[in-house]
């Protein structure tokens, strides 16, 4: 977890150089408030009679959705959010030339689920909080990267793996747009609910063998900041969440995300994410598994590094 330090020291000391000189905050509104952002991303190409080398045929869609509901009441606040990101793609016609159907293959599928409630214990700048994130996928994926499949080539599914998170801490608000959240008792479970998947050689979905669970304790350390430039017409927001293992020599997971909005017309920004994942009990991809590979021949193609996301779309921004 060494590499885990310097990545979190080096987050916190561009946040904390960042808000040396902040803007004069304004005042909070009372009260709830909504909003939330909708990215698409569509792409499709039709080749008839194609070239020698000219390509295939490809129909790709997907997007990005976020959603908030804060509320803000005298000394306490309830923030709540949710985020899905789902693409996929197919690369040649419907069919396949002996007849069977070409599946779409998955780009990203991720479902993340998060509320924090606090209450003020020193000027609006400290709270009591409580923090509780979820994070699973929507569809299923088979050996080939596929969403459709025989059952007996299943990979992964709605909870399975999901991951749940309770932290009760202290959420530290030096500035409007910085934060800082520490919990020194954090509860974390990673569940898999198909008993098929949860016995897969090795557990590369995080669970414990011959569970379907693993549940850790911990603490965890969350930071966010968000700020916006030029006007209003650039939005940034990097959050990093870190949390330590007490019975697995402080071996955990880390999840940094990053964001940047460009206005072009009001409402419509050009949006660029890019995510670092890394669980010291969760198996990655290193390369490629082949279609018609068997779920428990999948370990040589799997190993333990951090897991990377990234992509732009056009975005639509709306507070209501």
């Amino acid at each position: 977890m060494k590499s885990l330090s310097t990545l979190l020291l080096v987050f916190l000391s561009i946040q904390i150089s960042l808000a040396q000189a902040p803007a004069a905050p304004a005042e909070e509104k009372l009260g709830w408030g909504f909003g939330g952002s909708l990215g698409l991303d569509l792409a499709g190409t039709f080749l008839g009679n194609p070239r020698l080398g000219a390509g295939d045929n490809r129909v790709g869609f997907g997007g990005l959705v976020n959603l908030f509901a804060n509320n803000k009441q005298g000394k306490y606040f309830w923030n709540n959010s949710g985020t899905l990101q789902l693409a996929a793609q197919r690369i040649g016609n419907k069919t396949k030339d002996d007849g069977s159907i070409n599946p779409f293959q998955k780009n990203l599928d991720i479902l993340r689920l998060g509320s924090r409630f606090g209450y003020s214990i020193m000027k609006d700048k400290l709270f009591a909080a409580i923090d509780a994130t979820a994070e699973s996928q929507l569809l299923p994926t088979y050996t080939g990267n596929v969403i459709k499949g025989d059952k007996k080539d299943l990979l992964s599914e709605f909870l399975s793996p999901a991951r749940f998170a309770i932290a009760p801490g202290l959420d530290y608000k030096p500035t409007k747009n910085l934060s800082f959240f520490l919990s020194p008792a954090s509860f974390n479970l990673i569940y898999v609910g198909n008993d098929s998947l949860a016995a897969l050689t090795g557990q590369p979905l995080g669970n414990e063998e011959g569970k379907n669970s693993r549940f850790q304790l911990g603490y965890s350390l969350k930071a966010a900041y968000t700020n916006k430039y030029f006007k209003d017409r650039v939005a940034f927001s990097s959050k990093l969440a870190w949390f330590a293992d007490y019975r697995q020599s402080l071996n955990g997971n880390v999840l940094w995300q990053n964001a940047l909005d460009i206005q072009i017309f009001k409402g419509l920004a050009l949006g660029l994410f890019g995510d670092v994942f890394y669980d010291h009990f969760t198996l990655v991809q290193v390369e490629k598994i082949p279609a018609g590979t068997a779920p428990d021949a999948i370990r040589p193609f799997l190993g333990l590094k951090p897991a990377y996301t990234g992509g732009f779309l056009l975005k639509y921004n709306m507070i209501f």
